[in-house]
């Protein structure tokens, strides 16, 4: 019993100090601030925004999350698939967020001295998201 012990204490001491304890940070002070990314659907309307920033199985957003230890949010019209359960759900307490237009909420729980890199990053990289692709198509039987 005493090695499950000594573990499950070295494992709580790490993630102290990645909350801030002592040895992670000068003030140790843990702020929460969350940030708003608007969606450009009125430029492009028939983009698949949604689609793009969640990637194939939710990779994109499970990236953005890891990379930067914040929490993405797709909020506004168009964030629910179904455009049914979207038209039943509108109104409802916890959904007033479907009468606005399409964006994403960032939220992060961090020590006041990296809170503000890390939402910059994940600005950075859902922007870069936001941006469509053009593809073009040539056709070379023409040529």
């Amino acid at each position: 019993m005493n090695g499950w012990t000594s573990a499950f204490q070295s494992e709580s001491s790490s993630a102290y100090s990645w909350l801030g304890g002592s040895q992670g940070s000068s003030s140790g002070l843990i702020v929460k601030k969350t940030m708003r990314v608007d969606i450009p659907v009125d430029k492009y309307p028939t983009y698949n925004f949604v689609g793009r920033i969640l990637g194939p199985r939710g990779n994109s957003l499970k990236r953005v999350e890891a990379t930067t230890d914040c929490r993405v949010l797709i909020r506004g019209r168009g964030s629910i698939k179904d455009p049914a359960r979207e038209e039943m759900m509108r109104g409802k307490p916890g959904y007033e967020h479907l009468n606005e237009p399409l964006h994403i909420l960032v939220e992060a729980e961090l020590p006041v001295e990296i809170i503000d890199a890390r939402l910059m990053q994940a600005r950075e990289i859902l922007e870069d998201l936001l941006r469509p692709m053009v593809c073009f198509y040539i056709d070379i039987s023409s040529i």
